[in-house]
């Protein structure tokens, strides 16, 4: 008789942990942005795709690490749910929409709206879906401790 095969429960317990659902995500975000950043600049010269891969790369693993911190400290203060979700999802845009702009603005960089829309995008995205996934694990945690 064949023995049934168990999943694996180290993935899940890694995934349960804050700190590494955001190294994973900024690791994904550094790749994607880094080579938006050097596709949108494409036109500017190697070097110019470069600096502009590095600095959109790094600044996306640097700021998702950050939004996730900052989602997570901004839903665990006072309020009713929404409130804490709208909380967590205007202060972490806010941030990403002014401190992008401002990263690029410095660095110089050719094709900045092109460069820096995506982040904007996709930002807004995960800062919404996080926010959400802890108001569903609010809500979850609150049902299964009036069962």
């Amino acid at each position: 008789m064949a023995k049934s095969r168990q999943p694996s429960t180290v993935p899940r317990s890694l995934l349960r942990s804050p700190r590494t659902r955001a190294l994973i995500a900024a690791t994904i975000a550094f790749v994607f942005y880094a080579l938006w950043a050097a596709w949108a600049n494409r036109q500017h010269g190697a070097g110019d795709m470069a600096l502009a891969a590095l600095v959109q790369g790094g600044y996306s693993a640097i700021v998702t690490l950050g939004m996730t911190s900052l989602i997570e400290w901004l839903f665990a203060g006072s309020g009713s749910l929404w409130q804490r979700e709208l909380r967590c999802v205007s202060g972490t845009v806010l941030l990403l929409v002014f401190s992008s702009t401002a990263v690029h603005l410095v660095a110089g960089t050719a094709e900045l709206l092109m460069t820096i829309l995506p982040s904007w995008v996709f930002g807004t995205l995960y800062a919404l879906v996080y926010a959400r996934g802890l108001v569903r694990a609010s809500r979850r945690d609150s049902n299964s401790e009036n069962s």
